[in-house]
C-alpha cells in the first residue's frame, strides 16, 4: 500500500516539498528467518510520540521485514510506564515530536517524552529490555535530546555534512548530507556483531545516510564513524552545534542493550518524488547499500540475550 503524503522530506532539501512513498513492490522477504513465523520476541514500534514515520505509514516495510524475520511487531500508542513495557523484549522509537510533524516549524520548550516515561524506559532497558532510537536532523533533534541524553548519548543541533564522504552520483540540494560509510573509506565499523553478522552472507559493507544528526557516547561502540571532514550545518532554522563523532552507536546499558541511530531513512523503504519530478530512492530497497541485512543485523543483536 503506498501512503501519499506532501511535505518537506526529511534529509534532501530545506524547503523542497516532495511526496513519500513507500516503494512498491518492496521485498520484505527472509531466505533464513531468525525465529519461526509469530515465535519471535515482542516489539513494540512507539506511535505514541507523534512518531510521523509511523502516522504517515512509512514503517510498513520495517513491519514487514521483522515479521518476516519471525519477530511479532505491534504499533501502540501507550505511555510508557513499568508494567506497559513489561510486555515487551524490543522497543523501537522512531523519531518524535511534541506535535504533529508539520505543524510547526521549531521544537522550543514543548515536551516530547515525561521525566517518568523516560525513567520506565530507562528501567525497562537496564533490567535486560532492547531499544532502537532513531532521530533526524534540526529541528527533531532537539525533540529526541532528552531520550537520548538519559541514556548517555548526545545529540547535535542542525544537520551533517561531509565534504568528502559523501554521495556523488547524485544531483540533488545538499548532496554533501548524503553520507556513506563503507568499509572501504574505513567510516564503518567492521568488528561489532551487528556489521559482521552471524553468519556467512550477512556482512555489512556499505551503508549510505540521507542527512541527520550526529551522536557522541561514551562506553559506546561507534559504528558510523563521521571523518574529520564532517562538519555541522543550519538546518530548519537551527544554529549548527555539538558535532558528534557518530551517526550510529551500540552498547549496553546494565543487562540490555542500546542502538542509536542519527537518521531513520535507512529502517524505510521510500522513494521521494519532488516537485520537479526529479525522484530519489532512500532505505532497505536500495540495492546498493547494505541497509535491509542492517536491519536484520541490529535486531538480531539487540534481542540476543549474551551470557
Amino acid at each position: 500500500m503506498k501512503y501519499l503524503i506532501l511535505l518537506t522530506f526529511l534529509g534532501l532539501s530545506l524547503h523542497t516539498q516532495a511526496q513519500m512513498l513507500n516503494d512498491s513492490p518492496f521485498n520484505a522477504k527472509v531466505t533464513l528467518p531468525k525465529f519461526a513465523k509469530g515465535k519471535g520476541p515482542s516489539m513494540l514500534i512507539d506511535v505514541a510520540h507523534h512518531n510521523f514515520i509511523v502516522e504517515m505509514g512509512l514503517i510498513k516495510p520495517l513491519m514487514d521485514v521483522v515479521s518476516a524475520d519471525g519477530y511479532q511487531p505491534s504499533i501502540d500508542s501507550s505511555l510508557f510506564t513499568k508494567d506497559y513495557l513489561a510486555k515487551y523484549n524490543v522497543v523501537v522509537i522512531t523519531p518524535a515530536m511534541p506535535f504533529r510533524f508539520g505543524s510547526k516549524k521549531e521544537v522550543t520548550n514543548e515536551i516530547t517524552f515525561t521525566d517518568n516515561e523516560l525513567n520506565a524506559l530507562y528501567d525497562w532497558v537496564n533490567e535486560g529490555g532492547a531499544l532502537l532510537m532513531l532521530s533526524e536532523h534540526a529541528p527533531i533533534d532537539k525533540s529526541m535530546t532528552p531520550l537520548f541524553n538519559k541514556f548517555g548519548i548526545q545529540l547535535s543541533s542542525g544537520a551533517v555534512y561531509d565534504s568528502l564522504n559523501y554521495d556523488t552520483s547524485i544531483s540533488l540540494p545538499s548532496k554533501e548530507t548524503i553520507l556513506q560509510f563503507t568499509r572501504q573509506n574505513g567510516l564503518l565499523n567492521q568488528t561489532h556483531p551487528i556489521t559482521k553478522g552471524e553468519k556467512a552472507g550477512e556482512k555489512i559493507n556499505k551503508i549510505e545516510t540521507y542527512t541527520g544528526s550526529s551522536l557522541y557516547g561514551e562506553g559506546y561502540t561507534n559504528i558510523f564513524k563521521l571523518s574529520p571532514t564532517a562538519k555541522m550545518k543550519k538546518w530548519s532554522g537551527a544554529l549548527p552545534a555539538r558535532l558528534g563523532n557518530s551517526q550510529g552507536l551500540a552498547g549496553t546499558i546494565g543487562k540490555g542493550k542500546v542502538v542509536a541511530i542519527g537518521d531513520c531513512n535507512g529502517f524505510t523503504a521510500m522513494y521521494v518524488r519532488s516537485n520537479t519530478g526529479d525522484k530519489f530512492s532512500a532505505g532497505m530497497q536500495v540495492e546498493a547499500y547494505d541497509w535491509k541485512q542492517f536491519v536484520l543485523n541490529t535486531f538480531h543483536w539487540l534481542s540476543k540475550k549474551d551470557n
